[in-house]
């Protein structure tokens, strides 16, 4: 039998498909596989509610708009320092929209928890934390849904560089909010449209400026330079917005209202692309050299060009594949997809890390 307790940080969209899954799932996880999984506690910022009674409550509370304190928390910070029940092992699952969590999640692993991530915050940081979180407790990090939700992205990194091979390039479209307004304009939407479905179907955060500013993809970035060896600070990648201008600190509400002001600015730019490319926001992170963010004009043949509602394509140039290269494709946004992805990270610590433990 193997236990795990989770303290979940967020309560999101994230979050609660996380612990709806978790919640439908685990009696069939204990009858089949032998785990067990319980929730010790959840947090937000205004702190942690602990105890798994209150866990259908609080997820009502935060899908009408709620904080946490109104059905009485305690301190995350005590929570996270203290033991675990009896036979459990704890897993501090980070799932909040925002950075802001490293010291809680290294507090986490510092008193023996493993440590799920969704949250790219942690590791965009400095490298100094990156270094702390990763190389100081090793085994105890797992973050496949930081850079394609549900796609195994970062199990493919590892696959290619622990069996020796070496990563030359990585080229992705890693923002499913953007491919999805990228395609939506192009099939003859409006850019605020796009934008206002995007929201509605939960694919950008509640605030799409934290996807259109491209501070997501440079995040993704980060990461994927890092897993690629390369000792990289957050300011060393510029990334373009696509938040107009003036409008990067208007109240949310206004900027909605605005944005439509900027759709034909938008349409012509997407319409001077040249003959037989499309425009697709990309990163390019070389082995070596500037790390790109932006948008590209991109041949239709390339792996980018098909490129059609919230799909991520990562596509990998490495030692072995040189000639033709390895492409990872997938719906890469959707609260429940990466929730698949923090889940089958929480299943994989239970089945390999448990096991050595």
């Amino acid at each position: 039998m193997r236990r795990l307790e989770i303290v979940q940080i967020g309560l999101g969209h994230v979050g609660r498909a996380v612990a709806q899954i978790v919640l439908e799932e685990r009696k069939r996880w204990l009858e089949r596989r032998g785990v067990e999984v319980r929730y010790r506690a959840v947090s937000d910022t205004s702190g942690a509610l602990v105890g798994e009674d209150l866990l259908p409550r609080a997820v009502r509370l935060k899908e009408a708009g709620g904080r946490l304190s109104e059905l009485g928390t305690e301190s995350l910070e005590d929570v996270l320092r203290s033991e675990p029940e009896p036979g459990f092992k704890r897993v501090v699952v980070d799932v909040a929209v925002h950075g802001g969590t490293f010291d809680l999640d290294l507090l986490g692993i510092e008193n023996g928890s493993y440590l799920v991530l969704s949250n790219k915050g942690p590791l965009s940081g400095s490298t100094a934390q990156y270094e702390r979180l990763v190389r100081e407790i090793p085994g105890r990090l797992w973050h496949e849904a930081t850079v394609g939700a549900g796609m195994p992205i970062i199990s493919t990194i590892g696959g290619l560089t622990e069996t020796g091979d070496e990563i030359l390039e990585i080229q992705a479209s890693p923002s499913g909010t953007l491919g999805f307004v990228m395609s939506a304009v192009e099939a003859g939407r409006s850019f605020s449209e796009a934008v206002r479905e995007a929201v509605g179907l939960h694919y950008a955060e509640p605030d799409p400026r934290d996807d259109l500013s491209g501070l997501d993809v440079a995040r993704k970035a980060i990461i994927l330079a890092r897993m690629m060896g390369r000792g990289i600070e957050p300011e060393e990648i510029p990334y373009e917005s696509l938040v107009p201008g003036g409008l990067e600190d208007v109240p949310l509400d206004e900027f909605m209202a605005r944005l439509p002001d900027h759709d034909d600015a938008f349409a012509a730019r997407m319409a001077a692309v040249e003959p037989n490319h499309m425009l697709r926001y990309l990163t390019r992170i070389p082995r070596e050299g500037r790390v790109t963010v932006g948008l590209a004009n991109t041949p239709v043949e390339s792996p980018f060009g098909p490129i059609s509602g919230p799909e991520n394509v990562f596509d990998f140039r490495t030692r072995r594949y040189s000639d033709v290269t390895l492409t990872v494709r997938g719906p890469g946004a959707g609260p429940e997809r990466t929730a698949s992805g923090v889940v089958w990270d929480l299943l994989d610590i239970a089945h390999r890390a448990l096991q050595d433990d």
